[in-house]
């Protein structure tokens, strides 16, 4: 029985040296390591372009312990990247892994190939910024007005030093995109519409609040200017030279009948009127000192009603006139 108790102990205690001189062993390896960096910041962006590349850590430590960093290796370790201002920032890797090594903590660091990593830091901020609208290739009864005519992003810090070295913004000049829009909405008619903001230049992570004005308008319609033949001139008297025997006579002998003008207004509103589908005449107003001078040439211009929309392009001439008494005309 003694002798099994001290075959027992003298196990125990072989394994116990064993373990013992294998931890006091140490080895040096290095170990391929990929570094994902992270902000400490709330408003912190941070990136790195090597993010991807395998570092070389040279590692000193336990026999055993080495034996589990290599065969978790290759290894992903998260930095975290201290408050920094806006620019490149070289974090010395072998310090970093020294604070933040957790699973190994019996490993040292004898050296990481390439020592530093390079870290993109930028910083998230907010900005009034103006919405405009400039110079409206359309042409408009009513311009257009925008509500807000601001609004708020926020964007990196890095595009803003680099869009306003002076301090201000340049606006979002929405005139484009009102133009383009408007174009598809109704002739003289009061419209408003939601117009987007485009901020893509201002960076991949700009943000708008809010993202779109209303805008409202009046299109003014395409206008036309045609040559209208023919328009139908009427001679206008009072009720009390209704039945004075008299005809109106051009210097020709003819009776006024037509006369030849120009219109302008909207393509829609001419096409009616040349097609007949409205009408435009002309009005001459007799006075009673016309047919107290019978006989005598006198040049009068009519006046001209057209359709709703339409104007006269131009001014119409006189036309020379005489009242002749159809009686002394059937006494000759």
């Amino acid at each position: 029985m003694e002798q099994v108790k001290l075959l027992s102990m003298t196990v125990g205690l072989t394994v116990l040296i064993w373990v013992t001189a294998d931890n006091l062993v140490n080895e040096t390896v290095n170990v391929p390591v990929t570094f994902d960096v992270a902000a400490t910041g709330p408003d912190m962006l941070v990136s790195s372009a090597n993010q991807a590349v395998s570092y070389q850590v040279q590692v000193v430590g336990p026999r055993r312990t080495i034996a589990q960093v290599q065969a978790a290796s290759p290894l992903s370790i998260r930095l975290r990247v201290p408050e920094h201002a806006v620019g490149i920032l070289a974090i010395p890797l072998k310090e970093s892994l020294k604070e933040q090594w957790r699973e190994f903590h019996k490993v040292a660091v004898v050296s990481v190939s390439p020592p530093t990593l390079d870290v993109t830091v930028d910083r998230l901020k907010s900005y009034d910024l103006s919405v405009v609208i400039t110079q409206p290739t359309l042409t408009y009864d009513v311009r257009p007005q925008h509500q807000p005519t601001s609004t708020r992003i926020s964007m990196r810090e890095s595009r803003y030093n680099e869009l306003a070295p002076s301090g201000d913004l340049p606006p979002v000049d929405i005139t484009s995109e009102v133009d383009r829009l408007l174009r598809q909405q109704v002739a003289g008619q009061s419209v408003t519409i939601p117009v987007s903001l485009d901020i893509r230049h201002f960076g991949p992570d700009a943000k708008v609040s809010p993202n779109h004005v209303d805008v409202t308008a009046t299109v003014a319609a395409q206008r036309r200017t045609e040559e209208i033949p023919t328009v139908p001139i009427l001679i206008a008297v009072s009720f009390a030279n209704l039945d004075k025997p008299y005809r109106a006579v051009t210097r020709d002998g003819s009776e006024v009948v037509t006369q030849t003008i120009r219109v302008s207004g909207s393509t829609e509103d001419v096409a009616r009127l040349v097609r007949g589908e409205t009408r435009a005449y002309g009005l001459i107003h007799l006075k009673e000192e016309q047919f107290e001078q019978r006989g005598v040439f006198v040049p009068m211009t009519p006046e001209f009603h057209l359709p709703p929309g339409l104007d006269l392009a131009e001014k119409t001439k006189p036309i020379e006139i005489k009242l002749v008494e159809t009686i002394d005309e059937e006494k000759r």
